[in-house]
């Protein structure tokens, strides 16, 4: 197996994205006829077919999926060692980034602005998911994290705590009263997330599991708790970065009782730690530890 020509890898990747020869043609701007003379060339030259082909449509087959992501990473990397011999210090290319879909209202948004605003030449892709994809694998440069590290093939530099909140609309409280202790919150519905359930407040030990009233609601959506609290249907327990905003344009009022619930896991962001990290990617990552803790803070 000899891979003739990195053009040829260009076009399948093209393809792949485009679901489609002639719309990948076009975005290329050459003949459909020399694209798919490349992706035949690929293929003969790994001995493998990577799109099933007919009148309607163009999907990847097996080999074809095995391959998209180590082509990414491929091309990338020929990107990178073009970036390092540069003598250009404008930064640009693209960035793959993912993060939990928390951050979607979070304090990555604004980062992320000024940054563009700064290196208006670098493109981020952003991909939102609560599941931690092998980043290699995957195809991206870099995560957030909130959890424990144990991937020694990881960078991981720290952002800052993640504690979490109690809030409720002011409306709410108006009507059904502020909770003054852990006691009170049993005549409140509590607004959690599944895996918040058995946190435990630090003093009394007691776990939200404990004091939840019949009332409570229970999601695997942190954002539509969050939109519940605001329109006045209960007290939502969320992480400080995911109501900062809400709480600082009050449409959410933070609930302050004797006692504190124990912290979640410090926020990281982390990149694979066996890939040359190019300019645009640590300027990136040094920007996010910079910024995310201002975001952080009580």
């Amino acid at each position: 197996m000899k891979i003739q020509n990195i053009e040829d890898i260009v076009a399948f990747l093209s393809v792949a994205d485009a679901q489609g020869f002639t719309q990948a043609a076009r975005k290329m701007d050459i003949p459909v006829s020399i694209l798919s003379k490349r992706v035949a060339r690929l293929e003969d030259d790994l001995g493998v077919r990577l799109f099933q082909r007919s009148t309607r449509a163009v999907a990847l087959t097996d080999e074809g999926k095995t391959l998209m992501p180590q082509a990414r990473r491929l091309l990338g990397d020929i990107k990178e060692m073009e970036e390092q011999f540069s003598d250009s210090d404008e930064l640009k290319g693209l960035i793959h980034l993912t993060m939990p879909w928390g951050l979607t209202q979070g304090p990555v948004a604004k980062i992320l602005t000024e940054f563009r605003k700064e290196h208006p030449q670098v493109e981020v892709d952003v991909h939102f998911s609560d599941t931690y994809e092998r980043l290699v694998e995957a195809g991206f440069d870099l995560a957030i994290r909130f959890s424990t590290l144990e991937d020694s093939t990881m960078i991981a530099r720290r952002l800052g705590p993640n504690y979490l909140k109690m809030v409720a609309s002011s409306a709410y409280l108006k009507e059904h009263g502020t909770p003054k202790t852990v006691k009170d919150l049993k005549e409140h519905p509590l607004l959690m997330i599944g895996i918040h359930r058995h946190r435990k407040f630090m003093k009394s030990g007691l776990s939200l599991n404990e004091i939840a009233s019949s009332s409570s609601i229970i999601s695997n959506n942190g954002l539509f708790l969050t939109e519940v609290a605001k329109s006045g249907g209960g007290i939502a327990i969320r992480s400080h970065w995911d109501v900062a905003e809400s709480i600082r344009r009050k449409e959410l009022v933070e609930v302050v009782v004797n006692d504190r619930l124990e912290s979640g896991h410090d926020a990281y962001i982390v990149t694979p730690s066996n890939r040359y990290m190019s300019k645009r990617v640590r300027a990136l990552m040094d920007t996010l530890v910079k910024e995310f803790p201002k975001f952080l803070k009580e």
